[in-house]
């Protein structure tokens, strides 16, 4: 009781733009929550088999990577809430057209579309955080916006479990529909239930918008910050020629520095790290829903409480990571978990048992995903202020792309070989990451880029 009153007491600490948008993130919670269980068994109930679903992944993700370096620009020029809003208006309409489309390119433009506009939130997210926030409350502020999301999707995940079985059971709603609107409902009552579950989750996202219009603006913040990074000004007020003036700079910093530097800088270490996560979560993680259901027989009810549960065991696990922070150091912190995930991860492949892989999945994301919030900020302190726009595109485009070709790849190889050959070539990716994170940062090797304050844009 006293972490809940703990997280309480910090979220009033917090700033006004960084509440609102914990908010908003908690409410779409509920509607990703649903999605996540049952968006693969609704294509699978159309008749597409998991190559086919790679194709859908490997096309949204593809979306976001060709967004993410634009999305920066976007950021910077605009502001964090008109991106925020924009963007989460394109993933609403997109995601209508993933719901109500039945065909292949309707379904594949769609998932474009929709990896468009979560590339937005995707960069937006940590230097939005990180700009409404104090170092000393950026660890409690980023690991509480990973829990509430959990919380969240944890409610999201009950429903989307539920909710297919009840619509089955109402005759009304599988009933045939008039000529003039069949096309809107797929005909096959599993397909169908699947669909009604999905659209009721694109209507409980709507209220997640109002935190949104209530942020304000945060250009201005922006603006001071950037100055303060590169302590330049520019009299004549010109936008243009201060952009071509950072970049300039930058591009002749890198010019100066020697080939092996670079490739073996904390940016370029980091953004491989991404690299070799991502294809490991592409291969296997999108599969899931349909391993528990199609491989170990699973209903899509009793998926929904396993992935439940493993996010309220996340969730558990995310409060405890900055105390462990405290007691081992932020590196320990960040590897240790993940280290004993791996055996985890293999043993839930190599099972046939339903019961043990239930046990053994909320372990497995618990373990993994703990660190994330510390993962989050380690990525942003590693590097100068004036790179962390630049820095944070580049790892969302590295693992956004490798992701999408980890999707694909991941489909095609279950659908030819099984699940097994991808269980153990995510966990030779994830451990290879690892190791290059305890190489480079672990034994006292890692130091945090000092930062000066600036001034908040929004008072706390």
């Amino acid at each position: 009781m006293s972490l809940l009153q703990q997280s309480i007491q910090q979220f009033g600490r917090f700033s006004r733009n960084a509440r609102l948008y914990l908010i908003s993130n908690a409410l779409s919670g509920i509607t990703l929550g649903i999605i996540q269980v049952l968006y693969n068994l609704y294509l699978v109930s159309l008749g597409y088999n998991t190559a086919f679903i790679g194709l859908i992944l490997f096309a949204g993700t593809i979306g976001a990577g060709i967004a993410i370096f634009p999305a920066g620009l976007c950021i910077d020029r605009f502001g964090g809430k008109a991106i925020l809003i924009w963007a989460s208006v394109l993933i609403g309409i997109a995601g209508a057209g993933q719901m109500l489309f039945r065909t292949p390119p309707l379904l594949l433009i769609s998932a474009f579309m929709a990896g468009i506009g979560g590339a937005f939130i995707l960069v937006v997210n940590v230097p939005f955080l990180a700009l409404h926030s104090t170092p000393e409350d950026r660890q409690q502020l980023f690991s509480l916006n990973i829990v509430l999301s959990l919380i969240a999707t944890v409610i999201g995940e009950g429903l989307g479990g539920f909710l297919p079985l009840w619509f089955r059971s109402l005759p009304s709603l599988m009933a045939s529909l008039p000529m003039g609107i069949s096309w809107m409902l797929a005909a096959q009552p599993l397909a169908r239930s699947y669909q009604l579950a999905l659209l009721l989750a694109g209507i409980i996202a709507a209220p997640s918008f109002i935190p949104l219009f209530l942020l304000q603006d945060d250009r201005l913040g922006r603006q001071q910050a950037s100055k303060h990074a590169d302590g330049s000004k520019h009299a004549d007020g010109s936008k243009q020629l201060a952009w071509r003036a950072r970049l300039g700079i930058l591009l002749a910093d890198w010019r100066q520095i020697p080939v092996q530097t670079l490739l073996f800088s904390p940016l370029s270490v980091m953004i491989t790290v991404y690299l070799l996560i991502g294809t490991g979560a592409g291969l296997l993680l999108p599969y899931f829903n349909v391993y528990f259901v199609q491989h170990l027989g699973a209903s899509s009810a009793l998926f929904g409480t396993i992935d439940a549960a493993a996010n309220i065991l996340n969730a558990i696990a995310t409060l405890l990571a900055p105390w462990l922070v405290l007691r081992i150091g932020k590196v320990s912190a960040l590897l240790l978990p993940r280290i004993l995930s791996l055996p985890v991860l293999l043993l839930l492949g190599l099972t046939g048992s339903l019961p043990f892989a239930a046990a053994l999945y909320p372990l497995r994301q618990g373990l993994m995903d703990m660190s994330q919030g510390i993962l989050q900020v380690f990525s942003m302190e590693v590097v100068p202020v004036q790179h962390r726009g630049l820095a944070n595109s580049s790892y969302q485009a590295a693992y956004q792309v490798m992701w999408a070709l980890g999707a694909s790849l991941g489909g095609t190889l279950i659908a030819r070989l099984g699940y097994l050959p991808v269980f153990i070539c995510t966990t030779i990716l994830y451990a290879l990451a690892l190791l290059l994170l305890g190489q480079k940062f672990g034994h006292g090797k890692y130091h945090p880029i000092e930062e000066e304050p600036i001034q908040q844009p929004i008072a706390s």
